[in-house]
């Protein structure tokens, strides 16, 4: 139970942390360096990784659980430090693969 608890944590915060980056091209407005900068670029890759193992590794239950955590982190924390909280959504998403290898 604890392993499942971890992992819906990590996959939340992993997706919570990229998405406001990941959804930065497609809205207007911003500039268009910011916009296809390196950090986005690996923002889309965490959070489209994130998504992909949510949908294919997690229950029903999991799921909403990390969707609810994902928009309420992506509510939560601003865009101020783009690299640092990238960081630590590609850290969490590795963790999830090391926790995943280990089952």
């Amino acid at each position: 139970m604890l392993h499942l608890v971890l992992t819906c944590l990590l996959l939340s915060v992993a997706s919570g942390l990229s998405m406001r980056r990941f959804l930065l091209p497609y809205f207007s407005g911003g500039d268009l360096a910011e916009k296809s900068a390196p950090v986005t670029i690996v923002a889309s890759a965490v959070f489209l990784a994130a998504v992909a193992f949510t949908l294919s590794d997690q229950d029903l239950w999991a799921k909403s659980v990390i969707l609810m955590l994902c928009l309420s982190l992506a509510a939560m924390f601003d865009d101020a430090r783009p690299r640092l909280t990238i960081s630590l959504s590609a850290i969490c998403l590795g963790a999830y693969l090391g926790l995943r290898t280990i089952n």
